[in-house]
Parts: structure tokens; C-alpha cells; sequence
């Protein structure tokens, strides 16, 4: 059942009923004044008055109430009913003034509604919390903006660094986990999953680090440097799948950057870069010097 509501009167001033049955019983119709002839709301509340006045019924007039349209009403919904049948002109200026408020707060959190819908909010008394709650289902990665925006691309980074493609790897889940988190619940948690994900077929030594909070790119990043440096090419074209960036950790151990880089010029790749050319030029001349020869 509504609560009773603060009452508008013309003069600008307002009051509060004690209750709703005493306004509209006791001939002090204040507030339900403007709604007995109302077409939605007035033939239950006409019924209503002529069980408590006319038959004397109070407690069929107070169970009637509790079941009336008007009487289930929000007391947001109510007050702002009767002032748009009394004052318009306050109604629509008050209206105004909150869906300015109401679109910049949206809009922060990448979430829109058009003038209608936000209206009808207005009009059923919906508190910001809940028509924020009620949107946020229609966040998605595709449309994200805002606040949902800064979330995906972080949400992307830790993927990224985790050797996945968020959208690819995870795109039946990331739709929900935007909304979820746009509720409230913690971005960590998400890029927990996506760490977990990654930890699979990994070293002891490489799982605990991560359960540290450390993601694959951090972890592998003195030997991916090393390793790119020796192949001459950039770090992050080295996936992090790659067998011999993995190989620096086995176990619950680790290799010396020493051995890492030895590895490394073992693999095919490296006979192609200049760092071979000058490594096998250099052991030539060494070697030519060993004999006698001078270069």
C-alpha cells in the first residue's frame, strides 16, 4: 500500500496527511481532491469514499484501498500523478530538470533510454538506482560506451596479456560480465577468470606467480625482451604461446637469461637475423686467426 505523500497545495506550500484513508474519508480530500473524477483512478476511489461515508464500512473501505489501483501507487508516482493534473506547469519543469540529471548519470555508465521510457520512469516513481539496474541489461560489448567502454578495453588489456583475444575467447561470456560488473560486482574477478583460463598447461612456477595477480605477460617478459632482441623483431610479435618463450620455465623452476638466450640461437629463426651472420662471421675470423690467417 502507497504511504501517505507530502501534498502540494496551489499556494506553493505543501503538508503531509496523516493517512490516506483520513484525507479521503473525512471530507479532507487534499491530494485525491483532483483524481475523483479522475477516468483511470476515480471510480475505485469514489466507490471507495461512498463505502466509508455512505455505508460505514471502514474496514471494507481500508481493504478496498489496500487493492485499489491508486492505493498500490508508489507515493513518488502519486504525487507527481496529481501534480500533473494540478500543476503542470511545476510537473513538467520538475521533469525536466531530472531527466537532464538522470541522461548525464546514463551516459557516464555508457547507457541510454529514450525521452518515453525515461518519462514513464518518472511518472512510476522508479528510484535512479533501479532504472539503472533495469538498463544495464542492454550493455554489450558492441555497443559499449562510458564507463562500459573503459571496463571492455580494460577487460581486453588483460586478455591481451594473457595471450587471448577477448571478443574471440571468451565472447559468449563478455556481454554478461559488462552488465554484471556494471552492477557492481568487481572487474578482478573477471580478470581473474581470464587468468585461470591462461594458467592452464602452464608450470607450477608460472600458476603461482599468477595467483599472485601477475598475468603471462609480465611473468615471461625479461626472456620475450631477450628473445626478441636476438630474433630482431618486436616483443609483442612473439606470442605468448610460443614453445621456446615457454620453455624458460619448467617445473617449479626457471632458466638464467644465459641459458634462455643459448635456446633461443638454436631455434631456426635466429640463422635468418644479422645477429647470426656477425655471430658465424666473427667465429670464422676466429678461426681463420687460429691458422695464421689475418683478416
Amino acid at each position: 500500500m502507497a504511504r501517505p505523500v507530502p501534498v502540494t497545495l496551489l499556494d506553493g506550500g505543501s503538508s503531509t496527511p496523516p493517512t490516506p484513508q483520513e484525507n479521503l474519508f473525512q471530507g479532507k480530500y487534499g491530494v485525491f481532491e483532483a483524481i475523483l473524477n479522475d477516468p483511470i483512478y476515480g471510480a475505485e476511489l469514489r466507490y471507495i469514499k461512498y463505502v466509508r461515508e455512505t455505508l460505514k464500512d471502514e474496514a471494507l473501505a481500508n481493504d478496498l484501498w489496500q487493492k485499489s489501483k491508486w492505493g498500490q501507487l508508489d507515493s513518488d508516482a502519486q504525487l507527481r500523478y496529481v501534480q500533473k493534473l494540478e500543476q503542470s506547469g511545476v510537473y513538467k519543469e520538475r521533469l525536466k530538470s531530472w531527466l537532464t540529471k538522470i541522461k548525464a548519470t546514463l551516459s557516464g555508465k555508457g547507457l541510454s533510454a529514450d525521452d518515453a521510457t525515461l518519462t514513464k520512469y518518472y511518472d512510476d516513481g522508479i528510484d535512479d538506482i533501479t532504472i539503472i539496474d533495469e538498463l544495464t541489461s542492454g550493455i554489450t560489448a558492441k555497443g559499449a560506451k562510458g564507463e562500459a567502454a573503459g571496463t571492455l578495453e580494460s577487460l581486453r588489456k588483460t586478455a591481451s596479456l594473457n595471450g587471448f583475444k577477448l571478443e574471440e575467447d571468451f565472447g559468449n561470456q563478455v556481454d554478461s560480465w559488462l552488465q554484471r560488473i556494471a552492477r557492481g560486482e568487481s572487474i578482478e574477478d573477471f580478470k581473474r577468470l581470464i587468468r585461470e583460463q591462461a594458467k592452464r598447461g602452464m608450470s607450477d612456477k608460472v600458476k603461482n606467480l599468477m595467483d599472485e595477480g601477475l598475468d603471462l605477460a609480465n611473468i615471461y617478459a625479461p626472456y620475450r625482451n631477450s628473445m626478441a632482441a636476438l630474433l630482431e623483431v618486436t616483443p609483442d610479435s612473439i606470442p605468448l604461446s610460443d614453445s621456446i618463450l615457454q620453455s624458460a620455465y619448467s617445473g617449479d623452476k626457471e632458466m638464467s637469461i644465459f641459458d634462455f638466450k643459448r635456446a633461443v640461437r638454436k631455434d631456426p629463426r635466429w640463422q635468418y637475423t644479422d645477429n647470426a651472420r656477425k655471430e658465424v662471421s666473427s667465429a670464422a675470423l676466429g678461426i681463420l686467426r687460429d691458422f695464421g690467417f689475418q683478416g
